[in-house]
């Protein structure tokens, strides 16, 4: 699994825009399917549903078949109050950017990859089932496409992190981050995960991710508005602007939570 592609490309090669070559080589960032899977709204500071981390319910979702071999949802489940108070149900990322930027918050990423590398599809219809019936026949269409191509998921780690910071402390020193400022936030994050597990990034032309080219000195490739970034080399060894190990922004830090956490009650 060399490849991983970012989520314009996704998004293009789900509406039919760039063609998806069928391949069990392709990858992508938790980052990615949590944008494709618009489990955020862009202009939202909030969440617009939770992706229950299948480790925290594993002990309840074994209930969830009856004699019959049906599938039954628990009642709550489908009450969108409780959903919207549903962040207890999945694992999370926090980064503190002091008083320089925004605080940026992540649902699910352990627990999307989780769904998707394991096709654990019945959990992510627990986690839509309060939406309406169109609303969930829309997000199911879209997880479906990712199993159905044989995707992977990788989930942020905290070299991940720790990675995405630095590029970022240095990105921002030089560059203005997009309106909204968790966009950019994800678009490192899918930059770090890609340099984490040393793979070969297919992305379009941007400028955040040439200036990622740039800062760790790895081959790049462009044809016409794509990029194919080779971070397979040990990148995150050969930036040629790193004066110190770590993020440069010592009031910055990270905290992840819930990530295979005990089951619940």
């Amino acid at each position: 699994m060399n490849m991983m592609v970012d989520t314009q490309i996704l998004s293009y090669r789900f509406k039919g825009i760039d063609k998806d070559i069928h391949s069990k080589s392709w990858a992508i960032s938790s980052i990615t399917a949590n944008e494709f899977l618009e489990t955020q709204p862009k202009d939202s500071k909030k969440p617009d549903y939770y992706i229950i981390h299948p480790a925290r319910y594993s002990h309840l979702f074994n209930l969830l078949y009856e004699e019959g071999g049906g599938f039954s949802i628990p009642n709550h489940f489908r009450d969108a109050k409780c959903a919207k108070m549903g962040e207890h149900r999945t694992d999370q990322v926090i980064i503190d950017f002091g008083n320089q930027f925004p605080a940026y918050r992540e649902f699910g990423n352990e627990a999307i990859s989780e769904i998707i590398n394991q096709k654990k599809t019945e959990i992510y219809k627990l986690s839509i089932s309060h939406f309406p019936k169109q609303k969930q026949k829309d997000r199911l269409k879209k997880l479906m496409y990712i199993l159905d191509n044989d995707y992977h998921c990788y989930s942020l780690t905290k070299a991940a992190l720790e990675e995405g910071l630095s590029l970022f402390s240095n990105f921002t020193s030089k560059h203005n981050c997009k309106a909204n400022i968790r966009n950019t936030v994800n678009d490192i994050l899918i930059l770090a995960t890609a340099i984490d597990r040393k793979k070969v990034l297919l992305t379009h032309d941007k400028l955040l991710n040439r200036f990622a080219a740039e800062y760790y000195e790895v081959p790049i490739e462009q044809d016409k508005n794509e990029l194919l970034i080779d971070f397979s080399k040990k990148a995150g060894d050969q930036s040629k602007n790193r004066e110190s190990k770590g993020y440069i922004n010592s009031g910055w830090s990270y905290a992840v939570r819930n990530n295979r956490a005990a089951p619940e009650t």
